[in-house]
């Protein structure tokens, strides 16, 4: 049977084998060591600073230092003290000693916008102040609590509440707007269809004004007569009235005339009532002497010629002095 070669290897060719898988993993491991000492920077000289917190804000030792963004250390120590505060340890690289002020400030932030590690991150000091020496306190500006970024952020979520409800009703507005310029939109249609009859009308409209301008100058001649006619009936009616008080007057003279003359006729007419029934007898007495005469030669001849035109005139005109009409 063929044996495995290693049977055939002298013991010391054994041994250096051996040796060779120990030796080759604690090299790897030793410079897996220098390579991680390197990187956390363990040969770099370092020194401490001390800060104050109210509380810890989930800060853990092990959690980078920053300076600008830039790692310069990591959190040593989280402890509390009898004051009830918390006291923390940073552990700095010399390097960026010349960094870190007496004005610097130290806070508390998180590796991510919300969530992430909880890290230190320290604001480089001016460069006229001094830089902070080995186991110095460095001054605190704790964040803010959740509940303090709530009641002031309340407000703003009240305003915003405020302005989607008045969104909501300018919406409703708006929606009522558009019904309303809807019906407007229907009633413009409605008034286009009816346009061309009211442009006819229209067309009528001008055509009668178009006449009546033609007749305007007649109108005028017409109005112009007629003012001038006026004018004169004016002037007349203003000379007639200037001869109003003399008329009055002379009326007055005339009325208080025949005031006067009815009494003295009153008088008269009672004085009269004899000498008319005397009259009376006179004039039966020359009816019976004119019918007298009416039968001498002359005057009958006279009579028979004058035919019956005298008879109708006189029976017409004046009464006959005859007794016989004088009776009827």
């Amino acid at each position: 049977m063929k044996t495995h070669y290693s049977h055939s290897l002298s013991s010391s060719r054994i041994a250096q084998i051996v040796g060779a898988f120990v030796l080759i993993p604690l090299i790897v491991l030793v410079l897996v060591g220098l390579f991680m000492a390197k990187a956390q920077h363990v040969f770099e000289r370092k020194y401490h600073l001390r800060a104050s917190l109210s509380k810890s804000y989930g800060l853990e030792p092990g959690a980078p230092v920053l300076v600008s963004g830039i790692p310069v250390g990591r959190v040593e120590l989280v402890d509390l003290n009898a004051r009830g505060t918390v006291d923390v340890l940073l552990q700095l690289r010399a390097r960026y000693q010349e960094l870190v002020r007496e004005d610097s400030e130290l806070g508390i932030t998180k590796s991510g916008v919300v969530v992430g590690q909880t890290q230190v991150d320290i604001g480089m000091g001016s460069q006229s102040k001094p830089a902070l020496p080995d186991g110095a306190v460095l001054r605190a500006v704790e964040p803010r609590d959740l509940g303090e970024l709530v009641n002031e952020v309340r407000p703003v979520l009240d305003a915003v509440k405020q302005t989607l409800l008045r969104t909501e009703e300018i919406t409703r507005d708006v929606q009522a707007t558009i019904q309303t310029g809807g019906r407007a939109l229907g009633q413009v249609e409605q008034a286009t269809r009816e346009l061309p009859a009211m442009i006819t009308s229209v067309q009528r409209t001008v055509t009668s004004v178009e006449q009546t301008a033609a007749s305007l100058p007649t109108l005028t001649g017409s109005i112009n007569k007629s003012l001038a006619l006026v004018d004169g009936i004016a002037r007349d009616v203003k000379a007639t009235t200037g001869k109003l008080p003399a008329v009055i007057d002379s009326a007055q003279s005339t009325v208080q005339s025949v005031k006067t003359l009815t009494e003295s006729v009153k008088g008269v007419t009672e004085e009269l009532v004899p000498l008319l029934e005397t009259a009376q007898v006179t004039m039966s007495d020359v009816s019976t002497i004119i019918r007298g005469a009416k039968q001498t030669f002359p005057i009958s001849r006279f009579i028979r010629n004058a035919g019956e035109s005298s008879a109708a005139r006189t029976s017409q005109g004046i009464p006959s002095l005859r007794g016989d009409q004088l009776d009827r």
